[in-house]
């Protein structure tokens, strides 16, 4: 299968409880077929935090993450996908209470820069939000992700893939980059506990660069 040239992330949650079940009912059934008909997505894949907001309370402002898979140039698959929704929307197949918070655009990068296809076998996902906190030294810090912490974070047994992924277009201030990690049958919870007990022995070899810096990360896990 041709590799996906970029990833559309939809932060998303259902504003009305009551009708949770109905809403991840039609996410499954209604949404992702729709959005799967477009020619320019690959894959989407529908995955909830494994620590869901607690009603009445301050959150991060999402529950569920949809993860779309692009292919070819980003502008024409991203409007492709847009004009999809648009469609449901106008059509009345959108529920009522889909919610989308946000939505990120990012582009395949460096060497780790194809994800691999979704499977059953696909439990869940790390998502990290990563930067070089000084500028100048971003081309090296570029470099260590690919050349040593990916491999070394693949080295913990902890996951079974990962990804690496730029903003789309570039710009702005804030984190810039994405590393998606793939968890398979151990569960998320296990391989956060297997990459945290290799990070010591990581740092204490000198593997691990100062100018690396994580934003948002979530884990997530199926609905």
């Amino acid at each position: 299968m041709e590799p996906a040239s970029g990833l559309a992330i939809h932060f998303t949650r259902c504003n009305a409880p009551a009708r949770f079940n109905e809403w991840i009912a039609w996410t499954n059934d209604v949404l992702l077929p729709a959005i799967l008909e477009v020619d320019e997505v690959r894959a989407a894949s529908h995955w909830a935090l494994t620590q869901q907001p607690v009603p009445g309370m301050p959150s991060v402002g999402f529950s569920h993450v949809t993860l779309y898979e692009l292919l070819g140039p980003l502008g024409i698959a991203n409007r492709a996908l847009e004009s999809r929704e648009q469609i449901l929307h106008a059509t009345g197949g959108l529920d009522r209470n889909h919610c989308v918070i946000n939505v990120d655009v990012l582009e395949a990068h460096g060497r780790w820069n194809q994800k691999p296809v979704p499977t059953v076998d696909l439990t869940g996902h790390i998502m990290a939000y990563v930067m070089s906190n000084d500028p100048q030294r971003e081309r090296e810090w570029d470099a260590w992700n690919d050349d040593v912490h990916m491999p070394d974070m693949l080295e913990s047994d902890g996951f079974t893939g990962v990804s690496r992924w730029r903003r789309w277009p570039q710009g702005g201030r804030g984190t810039q980059y994405l590393t998606l990690y793939d968890v398979g049958e151990i569960g998320v919870q296990t391989a956060v506990e297997r990459s945290a007990a290799v990070m010591p022995g990581i740092s204490a070899a000198g593997r691990k660069l100062d100018c690396h810096v994580g934003g948002l990360t979530v884990t997530l896990a199926r609905p």
